[in-house]
């Protein structure tokens, strides 16, 4: 059932999602999206680099973040601004939390809207992503 304006209050958590890159789904998407560095696929590279492994790319994980709050909306709205600042890597394989919650909500010029913080996190509870976003209902 789609999410509505009047679904949601300020204050309330989004359901948290748990979901796993797996080193497969890092390389489909290296390939979508011409992005070939090393640190993405080689172990060696990644350790020279000071990395713990291979690692998941930063636009992937946003794009997990915008997946999750079309998900969330369930056809109710849209995403209308999504900003990320990366805080950690996250690792091919390795399960993470995405969630978040709502800031704030209101009304613009008649349109329905709410601010959102968001989030992932790693399974040690450490914040690899903070964020921010904007949804609108229809």
């Amino acid at each position: 059932m789609p999410l509505t304006f009047d679904d949601i209050n300020d204050g309330d958590d989004l359901p948290q999602h748990k979901r796993t890159p797996s080193s497969l789904r890092v390389m489909q998407f290296m390939g979508a999206s011409w992005m070939w560095g090393p640190q993405f696929y080689d172990a060696e590279t990644a350790e020279k680099m000071g990395l713990p492994a291979p690692i998941v790319p930063g636009p992937m994980k946003a794009a997990f973040l915008d997946q999750y709050l079309r998900a969330w909306l369930d056809g109710g709205g849209k995403v209308e601004r999504l900003q990320v600042s990366h805080r950690r890597p996250d690792v091919h394989n390795v399960e993470m939390t995405l969630g978040g919650a709502i800031t704030r909500k209101y009304e613009d010029d008649g349109v329905q809207k709410a601010d959102l913080e968001i989030f992932i996190d790693n399974p040690e509870g450490e914040r690899s992503i903070r964020g921010a976003a904007t949804v609108v209902f229809t």
